[in-house]
């Protein structure tokens, strides 16, 4: 994302190798929060605009407890690991800790 908020012009970048995917970067330093950046990654991957055709990413994890979950630490220190995967929309979602998210189609077995 850019700092106004807005996925750059080409979107969230494909990742070739197995398994494929979507890869986006959260700046955490950024004014929008790691909820809103999901939300307009998986928009762009559907090719769907998030202000008319709501993400329910609220329906299935708390977008407040997701931002936290990665959030710096009370004593100002960055979160150093963990990752959290849930589905939105027919995709999986990795969230990791470094403010790396991959995202893929659903996979067969999930």
């Amino acid at each position: 994302m850019h700092s106004d908020g807005g996925m750059d012009a080409s979107g969230p970048t494909v990742v070739a190798s197995e398994p494929r995917g979507y890869h986006v970067y959260h700046d955490s330093r950024d004014t929008y929060s790691l909820s809103e950046t999901v939300i307009e990654a998986v928009a762009t991957i559907r090719n769907r605009d998030p202000t008319d055709d709501p993400i329910p990413l609220a329906s299935i994890i708390d977008p407040d407890a997701l931002d936290s979950l990665f959030a710096n630490t009370h004593r100002g220190s960055e979160r150093s690991g963990g990752h959290v995967v849930f589905l939105v929309d027919g995709l999986e979602v990795f969230v990791h800790a470094n403010d790396h998210i991959f995202i893929r189609e659903q996979s067969a077995d999930t």
